[in-house]
């Protein structure tokens, strides 16, 4: 694996950039006030939050193995590849037409039932509860970020052996947590975590905004440069 190479570069990137979607940024943020609100200690809160996030990280590391082994079997994998980058491109630009143009459907939005049925698991803020809210965010997130994920996917396939593909995608997933991780550390404290929901709530549809653009400019930057 050549760590200096372009698609190096581009994997850890897009991951890094994909982690900047409203989902699952958002459900970790109530998460960690309900923890407050229930007068959980500090550690307790950084233990449940770790594994909130391990659990969103293998999830998606499963969903994307799943992905990379079915692309592989088509036997068309640039095709496969130009695929997903317009799939990236339309769903990001569905997206701008949401911010621009706000609508009763929202690809780039958990649905409501669905975020539901997360706040049911959270709430009940045990160790194996935490673990699954994070599945439950990994599986309910996923059309909302999943875009530049399969996009990524399909350029692994097309340019990488199925096993440099995997290890890509462990370093995709660990940069699409990352930014999760760095929060945890941050918003242990009571005062920080409600000044960051606060931010989250008055900016998300601005990080819906910037996650459409990043959707847009991954797959056109595959279709120029990769495929």
């Amino acid at each position: 694996m050549d760590t200096h190479g372009p698609i190096f570069t581009f994997v850890l990137t897009a991951g890094f950039l994909d982690s900047f979607n409203p989902c699952a940024i958002a459900v970790l943020l109530i998460f960690i006030a309900l923890l407050f609100s229930l007068k959980k200690k500090r550690n307790t809160i950084l233990l449940m939050g770790l594994i909130y996030i391990i659990a969103i990280y293998l999830i998606y590391l499963a969903i994307g193995l799943g992905f990379l082994r079915v692309i592989n079997l088509f036997g068309i994998p640039h095709l496969i590849a130009r695929i997903a980058a317009w799939i990236t491109i339309i769903v990001g630009a569905w997206g701008l037409k949401e911010y621009f143009w706000p609508g009763r459907w929202r690809i780039l939005s958990i649905p409501l039932s669905a975020r539901q049925i997360i706040a049911h698991w959270a709430q009940k803020a045990t160790l194996p509860t935490a673990a699954i809210t994070g599945v439950l965010v990994g599986l309910f997130e996923f059309p909302c970020s999943g875009a530049v994920y399969i996009a990524t996917i399909g350029l692994l396939n097309a340019r990488e052996t199925y096993l440099k593909g995997l290890i890509y995608l462990i370093l995709y997933n660990f940069m699409f947590v990352l930014p999760l991780i760095i929060i945890l550390l941050i918003i242990t404290n009571r005062i920080v975590a409600e000044k960051l929901i606060n931010f989250d709530e008055a900016n998300s549809s601005k990080m819906r905004l910037a996650t459409a653009l990043i959707m847009i400019a991954v797959g056109v930057v595959i279709l120029l440069w990769f495929v």
